[in-house]
């Protein structure tokens, strides 16, 4: 009975001595975490979620509604008085360019021995810039051009050049210098130029929540200088001189009202003067236009009317008096498209 209580003893303690080293690895704590030197796994590319915000995203234009004027331009590109919108939290440059065909009626005969060119192409461009901070500025960059007038259909022969640059808000600015430079040869005129500065004036005002909008150019006193055509040119003699002798002070007034009409027809009627100081010479214009703004308002279809007239001095060759008054004036008709960006 000794015998097998001894060795039921030994049998236990053996069973417990092969246990110890099972029990000893279930509490053993968890393992350590890698060191922090250790390379991490690579984030995915692209993930918005790990790699920050994302970058502000550059801003667009938006158009407005077609019930205002807002950035679409009021006339073809390259008329008068119709200086563009540019939106400066896009860019402070705004463009345009312009293409049609005109009918002329009327004007000076150039040549005795043909009447006048009935059809002209018209191509027209145009730059505004616009930087309203602090003081403000402007400058504006202005082509008008028509091709056709004078014999062959695609030589240029009538049309402005003008380059301003202003100070002031868009309701009032201080026009520091403004120079344009013209040829009309339907009204006898070979060159026409001005150059204008301080007293001078022009500026944009809306109403009716933007859809009036109404542009002025008042310059009282400026420097003109004009050439006339060909036959029309005055020969300096002792009792008339030449209409090219010297500058000359002068007045000019430019206006322009625009309406919208419902749904999306833009009305647009402009009026230009200009009056010689020492002369009797004096340019007077009037036009209408009916347009329409498609695309978002980045292209403009129209239609519009023109006429004007230049009182000049005769220099007698037709058998007036020399130094008299004579007007030529003559009508355009328009077509065109002009694109916006």
């Amino acid at each position: 009975m000794k015998i097998a209580a001894l060795g039921l003893t030994f049998a236990l303690g053996a069973l417990a001595a092969l246990a110890a080293p099972a029990r000893a690895q279930e509490v053993l704590p968890p393992p350590p975490p890698p060191p922090a030197d250790e390379a991490t796994p690579a984030r995915p590319a692209g993930d918005p979620r790990r790699d920050g915000p994302a970058a502000p995203r550059e801003p667009r234009r938006a158009a407005s509604p077609s019930t205002v004027i807002g950035e679409a331009p009021v006339a073809p590109a390259g008329s008068m008085g119709s200086p563009l919108k540019p939106d400066e939290q896009v860019y402070a440059w705004k463009f345009s360019l312009a293409s049609g065909v005109i009918g002329r009626f009327g004007g000076y005969q150039l040549h005795t021995d043909q009447e006048n060119a009935g059809l002209l192409l018209y191509f027209g461009g145009q730059a505004d810039g616009q930087w309203t901070e602090g003081y403000g500025r402007a400058a504006r960059l202005r082509v008008r051009l028509m091709t056709g007038g004078e014999r062959v259909i695609f030589v240029p022969s009538d049309g402005e050049v003008e380059a301003a640059f202003m100070l002031g808000r868009p309701e009032l600015r201080f026009v520091v210098g403004r120079v344009e430079v013209a040829r009309y040869t339907g009204l006898a005129l070979q060159a026409l130029a001005q150059v204008a500065t301080l007293p001078s004036f022009e500026g944009t005002l809306s109403a009716a929540g933007d859809k009036v909008r109404f542009f002025y150019s008042i310059s009282p006193v400026e420097m003109a200088w004009v050439s006339y055509y060909n036959r029309a040119h005055i020969r300096h003699t002792a009792a008339l001189a030449t209409e090219t002798d010297h500058p000359d002070a002068a007045s000019s007034f430019r206006a322009r009202a625009t309406f919208v009409v419902p749904p999306a027809v833009l009305l647009s009627l402009e009026g230009d003067f200009l009056k010689f100081w020492g002369s009797a010479d004096m340019l007077t214009a009037a036009e209408a236009s009916a347009s329409f703004a498609v695309l978002e308002k980045s292209v403009l279809i129209a239609f519009s009317a023109r006429w004007e007239a230049f009182r000049r001095r005769d220099n007698g060759d037709g058998g007036g008096t020399p130094g008299a008054s004579i007007t030529a004036d003559q009508f355009l008709g328009m077509a065109s498209a002009t694109l916006v960006f």
